[in-house]
């Protein structure tokens, strides 16, 4: 390697651009594979390895990630399209619960209209079909979707403590719409508990469950019922109309925003900022939402509370028998 000639005459400065290029030009390039060879082997040289052969026929392989083919897109697709059966059944309860109600004025007379569509998704082939399986099939590919994000999360900034990883994970970085459907679950399981679960195990069955059984049941602990129905309507309408919105590109209630900053987009951390447009339609978006949510929201409390929870205790051996199934509710049997 040829040295560097350095002239008498430069200047400081030149003289420390010169040193520089002489340590670049006299290091030692570092090998790509820094894998010691096996100690045991008996030749350490590198081998000889022909060209491989054409080709077999036979089943393509499976490439995860390469094609699209990955749990991120099995479980998206999961999670998307297992919401389609219990969105036919609310909106099928939404009727028979609050719309009925309203146009009939009357419990017994609703309780006939929900008697007709009980077998379409009470009956015990369609009900694990339309309820059981797809909601169960959405939570667990929603926290398996998360997780797996999270996990790639910490991966790519090279989360080293208990604190970093955590900091990284999806828990503390949940959007509105994720922990509305958290929120949702166990009020969800409170209900099926009550209306489905304790029926079957007192009575045999939930024949007997209807609107009377629900005002009956509000008529007695009027307090608790009403502020569960509240939160409980609520929380699912703004889930489910909210879940409907992201379907359709309003990323209302998913859009994370992060803390601390103005901008939460790409486009902010660039320095571009949205346009005038942009933000008025947004914003309209997000109203036009929220009206939509609240108007159903209080729709079905109108129909749920003011006609259904104004319909008394039942009588004879029929309120005998609800009571019983109240009193046999785990944990709140004793306030009902």
């Amino acid at each position: 390697m040829a040295s560097f000639r350095r002239a008498s005459n430069l200047p400081p400065r030149d003289e420390i651009d010169a040193k520089s290029i002489i340590s670049m030009q006299e290091l030692d390039p570092s090998p790509v594979d820094e894998t010691l060879p096996d100690n045991d082997s008996e030749d350490s040289a590198p081998k000889y390895h022909p060209p491989p052969g054409p080709r077999k026929l036979g089943w393509p392989s499976l490439h995860l990630g390469l094609r699209g083919q990955n749990w991120d897109s099995w479980l998206s697709t999961v999670q998307r399209y297992s919401t389609y059966p219990p969105t036919f059944f609310t909106a099928l309860h939404f009727a028979n619960t609050s719309l009925i109600p309203l146009v009939t004025r009357s419990v017994p007379e609703s309780d006939n209209y929900l008697l007709l569509t009980r077998p379409i998704y009470q009956s015990p082939s369609l009900e694990h079909v339309i309820l059981t399986i797809p909601i169960l099939a959405h939570i667990a590919s929603g926290i398996a979707l998360r997780n797996i994000r999270s996990s790639r999360r910490a991966r790519l900034y090279g989360a080293e403590t208990r604190d970093q990883r955590y900091a990284l994970s999806f828990w503390p970085r949940m959007s509105l719409q994720a922990r509305l459907g958290y929120a949702f679950g166990p009020l969800l399981a409170t209900h099926v508990l009550v209306n489905r679960a304790v029926p079957v195990m007192v009575e045999g069955g939930s024949s007997g469950v209807g609107l009377g059984f629900v005002a009956h049941g509000i008529a007695r602990s009027r307090v608790f019922w009403v502020t569960y129905y509240h939160i409980f309507v609520f929380v699912g309408v703004y889930h489910i109309l909210g879940g409907l919105a992201s379907w359709m590109g309003w990323r209302i209630t998913t859009t994370r925003k992060i803390r601390g900053s103005k901008k939460g987009s790409l486009e902010g951390h660039l320095g571009h900022t949205e346009s005038e447009q942009h933000i008025k339609r947004r914003r309209r978006m997000w109203w036009n939402f929220n009206k939509i949510a609240a108007l159903g929201a209080c729709v079905w409390l109108v129909g749920a509370l003011w006609i259904v929870g104004n319909g008394g205790e039942g009588s004879g051996w029929e309120a005998k028998g609800w009571n019983e199934i109240y009193s046999q509710v785990p944990v709140i049997g004793s306030w009902l």
